[in-house]
C-alpha cells in the first residue's frame, strides 16, 4: 500500500497544480492526525473560486487538491498563524518541482514581498517557509544534519542532488552519465533494477518498469554495453510517459485501494477491468486514495484501538472473577478442614502422638511401611499420606453436623497439635476470605471502567460514524452553461457575458446566434456582452439596450479602474469576425467589428447582487440598480471601492445567509477589481 507519494508522482501532481498559479492564499490550517500532520493551504483562484491544497506531513506524505471536508482546529498552531501572517493574500507566483527529488517549491509574490514555501516529502515530511534571500522564517519542525540545518534564519539548503536530470535524457551528456552510474565499481554485482532506482531516485515498482520497457532482466548484473543501451531507451520511454502521456489510475482488491500510479504500466496489464479506476486527472486519484481511504483507515486503527482496550478490560474483569471463585473456594474449603480437625481432635492428637512416637525407633521409610501393611487399622489408615520434608501428613477426616458425612483431606503439622493445626487452617480460610474482599474492591474498579469503556465505545462509535460520513466531497454546484459565465436577465432577455480571453473566445463561437445583440466597451480587453433574443429579429426597446450597456459597462475594466461611466456600442454577430486586417494579428478573445457601431454614451457603472428566480430556481447574480431592485428577491447594491474581495465576500454571505449561496457563487458574480457596498 502506497503511504507516500513518489518523485515521479510528484512530478505529475506539480504539472496540474499549475492551475493554482495567481490564487492568493486566505488561509492556512494544521490538522492532527493519528500518524502525522496534514497541512492545508486554503487559496483563492481568480474564476474558479476557493480551493484547498492538501499536504500530507508524517507517515503519509502527499500533495494533492483537495474536494474532501477536514475538520479544521480552532486554535492554529504558530507555524500557521506565521504563515497566514506572511502570505495572506499573497499571490502564488510558480509551483515547481525541484530537481525531480521529492521537494515542491510554491514561490508567493506580491509587489516587493517575495517568499518561498518549500515542502519536503521524504523522512517524516516539512514545511519551511523562506524570505526573499531563502533564509529560513520558521520550518514546521527543525532538523539538523551534517551537511545541512533545517533551523530559523539560517540559509535553505537543498539535499544533495543526482547528477542526471529525468526531464534532459535527449542530451548526449545524459546517456554518458547514466553509462556511467553502471561503470561505478559500487555498481559491479549489482542488479540492473537498482542502480536505475539509485540514478534516478525511482521507487522500485518504475524501476522495474524500465526493465520490462527494456525488455531486460531486472535482476541482471553487470550488463553488457548493448543492454546499458536498452535500458537508457527504456528510461527514455518510462519518462516519455511520465512527463505527457498520463493515464492516471488506482489498482484495487476486493474493493479496497492497492496503489494509485499516474501512468499505464506494464505490470497492470494483465488486471481485470474491477481491479483498476481510472480518473480523469491525477489529483483527483491522489486525493481520493490519500484523503478518503487513508481517513477512513485512520478511523478504522482508532475504532480497533478502543475495541482492542475493552476486549483487554473484558480480559482482565473475568481473570479478577476468576482469582475471586478461587479465593472463595479456599476460604471455604480451609474453613471446612478446620472444622474437621475440631470435630476430630482427639483422633488427630492421637494419630500425631503415634507418628512421633515411631519416629524414636525408625526411620520414614520404615513408617511408610507400617502405614502400608495395616490399611484397615483404626488409627493409621486415616493417613493418605506423610512429608517428611515438611514434617507433615494429609489426614482422611470426617464428620456429620446432621447434614450427612462430610469427609476431606486435611493437612496436619506433626510439630503441632490439633487445636494448633485447626488454627492454621482457619487462617488460610480468613486470609482467603479477605483476598476476596480485595478483589471484589479491585472488581469494582474494573467493572466501572469497562462500563466507561463500553459507554466510549459506544460515544465514539457514533463520532466515527459521523467521521466517516464527513469524509465527503464538498458539493460543487451543477452550474448552468450562463452560470460559467457573468450574465443577468433584463426585460425578459437572458444577457451573457464574457469574463476573460477564453471565455469571450467561446461565447462568440459556441453561444451567439444570427439575431442576437452583441456588446463591449471601447476599452481594450472588455468581454463582449449578448442578448440573446431566442431568434426574434425585433430589436429590444431602448431602456432594455440602455440596461444592458450598464451591465457591459460595469464588467468591464472600467468597475477597476474606479470610472463613473464608460462609452458602450451595440451590433449584429455578422459583423463579428476573427478575421484579421492584412498584416494584422489578432490575440486571443479579440475580433475584428466591421460595419456600423451603434452607441451608448456614459453608460453608468452601476450593480446590484441578489438573488432572481430564474430557470426553475433561485440563483444569486448581478444586474444593474433598478433591474435589481425590481426582479431580485433580494438585493445589495455595489459600487467600485477599495475593499479586498474576500471581506466583500464574507460580507455578502451574512447578507443571503437565508440563501444557498457560497463564496464561489459570490466570486463567480462580482464585477472585475475591487468593490464595496453602496447601501443596504
Amino acid at each position: 500500500m502506497k503511504t507516500e507519494m513518489t518523485n515521479v508522482d510528484i512530478s505529475v501532481a506539480v504539472s496540474e497544480l499549475q492551475k493554482v498559479i495567481n490564487g492568493k492564499l486566505d488561509k492556512a490550517f494544521l490538522v492532527n492526525n493519528q500518524d502525522g500532520k496534514e497541512l492545508i493551504l486554503k487559496v483563492h483562484i481568480p474564476e474558479i473560486g476557493s480551493r484547498e491544497i492538501a499536504i500530507g506531513l508524517g507517515k503519509y506524505k502527499y500533495m494533492t487538491l483537495t474536494e474532501y471536508e477536514r475538520e479544521k482546529p480552532r486554535n492554529p498552531p504558530s507555524f500557521v498563524m506565521l504563515l497566514r501572517k506572511h502570505l495572506k493574500n499573497i499571490k502564488i507566483t510558480s509551483v515547481a518541482q525541484h530537481n525531480f527529488d521529492r521537494i515542491v517549491i510554491f514561490n508567493f509574490e506580491w509587489n516587493e514581498l517575495k517568499y518561498k514555501l518549500i515542502i519536503e516529502l521524504f523522512g517524516d515530511g516539512n514545511a519551511i517557509l523562506l524570505d526573499s534571500e531563502d533564509k529560513i522564517i520558521l520550518p514546521l519542525k527543525i532538523e539538523r544534519w551534517s551537511t545541512r540545518k533545517i533551523v530559523p534564519k539560517e540559509i535553505y539548503k537543498f539535499p544533495p542532488q543526482k547528477d542526471l536530470d529525468p526531464k534532459n535524457l535527449d542530451y548526449s551528456l545524459a546517456k554518458k552519465l547514466f553509462i556511467e552510474e553502471f561503470e561505478k565499481e559500487e555498481n559491479k554485482d549489482t542488479e540492473v533494477v537498482r542502480i536505475i532506482s539509485r540514478t534516478f531516485g525511482l521507487a522500485g515498482v518504475y524501476s522495474e518498469e524500465i526493465c520490462l520497457n527494456s525488455e531486460i532482466d531486472k535482476n541482471l548484473k553487470n550488463p553488457k554495453n548493448e543492454e546499458i543501451e536498452k535500458l537508457f531507451e527504456g528510461s527514455k520511454s518510462f519518462f516519455k510517459k511520465v512527463f505527457g502521456e498520463l493515464k492516471p489510475k488506482s489498482t484495487l482488491k476486493n474493493g479496497e485501494f492497492v496503489n494509485i500510479d499516474p501512468i499505464d504500466l506494464k505490470i497492470h496489464e494483465n488486471l481485470k477491468e474491477n481491479e483498476i479506476k481510472h480518473y480523469e486527472s491525477f489529483l483527483t486519484a491522489l486525493d481520493e486514495y490519500f484523503s478518503r481511504f487513508i481517513m477512513k483507515k485512520e478511523i478504522k486503527q482508532a475504532e480497533s484501538k478502543l475495541q482492542k482496550l475493552v476486549k483487554k478490560q473484558e480480559r482482565i474483569l473475568k481473570s479478577q472473577l476468576d482469582t475471586k471463585d478461587k479465593y472463595e473456594k479456599q476460604s471455604v474449603s480451609n474453613h471446612k478442614r478446620g472444622d474437621l480437625i475440631y470435630a476430630n481432635y482427639s483422633l488427630v492428637d492421637e494419630i500425631v502422638s503415634t507418628i512421633k512416637d515411631a519416629r524414636e525407633k525408625m526411620d520414614w521409610n520404615g513408617i511408610k511401611n507400617v502405614i502400608k501393611e495395616n490399611k484397615t487399622h483404626p488409627i493409621l489408615s486415616k493417613i493418605i499420606n506423610v512429608n517428611e520434608k515438611n514434617a507433615e501428613l494429609t489426614l482422611k477426616l470426617s464428620a456429620d453436623y446432621g447434614n450427612g458425612l462430610i469427609e476431606d483431606s486435611v493437612p496436619v503439622d506433626l510439630r503441632k497439635n490439633a487445636f494448633e493445626n485447626a488454627d492454621i487452617v482457619y487462617q488460610k480460610s480468613k486470609k482467603f476470605k479477605n483476598k476476596v474482599q480485595g478483589v471484589i474492591e479491585a472488581l469494582k474498579i474494573s467493572e466501572k471502567k469497562l462500563a466507561e469503556l463500553k459507554e466510549k465505545e459506544k460515544l465514539d462509535s457514533e463520532v466515527f460514524k459521523e467521521k466517516e460520513e464527513k469524509i465527503k466531497k464538498k458539493e460543487r454546484k451543477v452550474l448552468k452553461w450562463y452560470e460559467k459565465l457573468k450574465w443577468t436577465v433584463i426585460g425578459g432577455y437572458l444577457i451573457v457575458a464574457g469574463k476573460d480571453a477564453t471565455t469571450n473566445e467561446m461565447l462568440i463561437k459556441r453561444y451567439v446566434e444570427k439575431n442576437d445583440i452583441v456588446f463591449h466597451t471601447l476599452m481594450e480587453g472588455a468581454p463582449f456582452t449578448i442578448i440573446r433574443t431566442e431568434g426574434s429579429e425585433e430589436i429590444p426597446d431602448e431602456n432594455i439596450l440602455f440596461e444592458v450597456a450598464k451591465f457591459a459597462a460595469s464588467h468591464s475594466r472600467a468597475w477597476k479602474l474606479g470610472i463613473g461611466s464608460a462609452d458602450v456600442y451595440w451590433v449584429r454577430p455578422d459583423q463579428i469576425s476573427k478575421t484579421a486586417e492584412s498584416g494584422e494579428y489578432l490575440k486571443k478573445g479579440a475580433f475584428v467589428i466591421r460595419g456600423k457601431r451603434n452607441f451608448i454614451r456614459s453608460a453608468a457603472l452601476e450593480l446590484g447582487i441578489g438573488i432572481i428566480n430564474y430557470d426553475g430556481k433561485l440563483r444569486l447574480t448581478t444586474a444593474p440598480e433598478s433591474v435589481a431592485k425590481e426582479n431580485f428577491e433580494k438585493c445589495i447594491l455595489l459600487k467600485p471601492g477599495k475593499l479586498k474581495k474576500s471581506d466583500l465576500v464574507k460580507e455578502l454571505l451574512k447578507e443571503f445567509s437565508d440563501f444557498e449561496v457560497d463564496d464561489e457563487d459570490i466570486l463567480r458574480a462580482l464585477p472585475p477589481g475591487e468593490s464595496e457596498i453602496k447601501l443596504k
